[in-house]
C-alpha cells in the first residue's frame, strides 16, 4: 500500500455529482495526496449527457488513460452522488479489464431518487439537470436500480442531516436532504456508514475522508468512525 516507501502508489480516481465538476472533490484529492496515493479527477458534462454517454465518451477513454500510466498500480474510487452511479455503470461495462480496487461512494442514489419521482416531469428541472434527471427515478427501470450489485469492496458512507430542508417532507427524517439513507443501500455492498452530515459537502468533511481513506486502505470503516470533524 501506499504507507511503504518503495511500494507502487496506487490511484484515487475521484467523481463528482450532478452539476457539479472536479473541483468540487478538490478537497478530497488533497486529503488522499497527502496520505500517498496518487490521485486523479475524472469529469463529465453530467448536465448534458445521460449516465451511458458520459460513461461512453469521458470517463472509459479517461480511465483508460490512467490505467495505462506505469506504475500506477490499483485503481481505487471515491465518488460523490451521481458520481457513484456512473462509477457503477464504468464498473458493469469495463471493470473486469482493469486492476481494480476498492471504492467508498458517498451519498449515492443507489436505489434512486424519490426528488426526481417528484421533479423529473418539471419542465425547469430537466432544463437545469439535464437528460439524466429522467434516469434516476426510484422505479425499477431508473438506471441505478438496473445496475444490480456493486463490485466487491465497495463501501457506502450516507449523511443523516438535511441540509436541503424543502424536500423533507417528501424524504422523511432520515435523509442528507437529497437522498434517504435507505437508499444509499445496494446488493453487494461490504461495508456501511451514516454519519451527520449533509449531501452538499459531505465529500469535504474531514471525519468523512478518514473514514473513506480507512476503507481504501483496510476494505472497512473504522469501528469508531462518526463522520464527525475533530
Amino acid at each position: 500500500m501506499p504507507a511503504e516507501d518503495n511500494a507502487i502508489p496506487e490511484t484515487v480516481v475521484l467523481l463528482h455529482g450532478l452539476a457539479r465538476t472536479p473541483r468540487s472533490m478538490l478537497g478530497a484529492g488533497l486529503w488522499f495526496q497527502r496520505a500517498g496515493f496518487q490521485v486523479a479527477y475524472v469529469g463529465y458534462p453530467s448536465r448534458k449527457t445521460g449516465i451511458a454517454e458520459a460513461v461512453r465518451s469521458h470517463v472509459a477513454p479517461k480511465l483508460a488513460e490512467i490505467a495505462a500510466r506505469r506504475g500506477a498500480g490499483r485503481i481505487h474510487f471515491v465518488t460523490h452522488s451521481l458520481g457513484g452511479i456512473v462509477f457503477r455503470a464504468w464498473a458493469a461495462g469495463y471493470a473486469e479489464n482493469y486492476p481494480l480496487g476498492r471504492a467508498v461512494l458517498l451519498a449515492p442514489p443507489n436505489q434512486g431518487s424519490e426528488i426526481v419521482d417528484r421533479l423529473g416531469g418539471w419542465f425547469v428541472a430537466r432544463q437545469i439537470m439535464g437528460p439524466v434527471l429522467q434516469e434516476l427515478g426510484t422505479g425499477e427501470n431508473s438506471t441505478p436500480r438496473r445496475l444490480g450489485a456493486v463490485p466487491a469492496e465497495t463501501g457506502v458512507i450516507m449523511g443523516d442531516q438535511a441540509n436541503l430542508p424543502f424536500f423533507r417532507q417528501w424524504l422523511g427524517p432520515e435523509s442528507d436532504g437529497v437522498v434517504t439513507v435507505k437508499g444509499g443501500r445496494v446488493e453487494g455492498i461490504q461495508d456501511f456508514l451514516v454519519v451527520p452530515a449533509g449531501h452538499t459537502w459531505i465529500m469535504w468533511r474531514p471525519g468523512v475522508l478518514a473514514a473513506a481513506e480507512h476503507f481504501i486502505r483496510h476494505g472497512r470503516f473504522p469501528t469508531d468512525a462518526s463522520g464527525r470533524d475533530g
